[in-house]
């Protein structure tokens, strides 16, 4: 089987929404599965990053916020959810190290 052109990955890939995406369209589901993907990764971060416990779980709320915020705004050319979630989280605890 021939491999995929990064055109025809493209489609394939956008014709289900990421989590993301389904996150912008106010779905439920979508925002339990986000927390359950994501919240250990950004907790261990958080840890991490901050001086307290007490730091880090206002710095996991604060990362959820914003990524809430900017799922809003995902577009279909925007990186996997990985990288973006990624991205925000350490944007967010960059202050913490200051």
């Amino acid at each position: 089987m021939p491999a995929m052109t990064a055109v025809q990955r493209t489609s394939v890939e956008s014709s289900q929404p990421t989590l993301l995406q389904r996150i912008a369209k106010k779905d439920k589901a979508a925002v339990t599965g986000c927390i359950h993907q994501y919240g250990r990764f950004i907790w261990a971060l958080a840890r991490k990053f901050t001086a307290s416990h007490e730091e880090a779980e206002a710095a996991t709320q604060e990362i959820f916020m914003d990524i809430w915020r900017y799922a809003q705004r995902t577009d279909v050319l925007a990186p996997p959810d990985d990288h973006l979630v990624s991205l925000i989280a350490r944007r967010r605890l960059f202050k913490y190290r200051l």
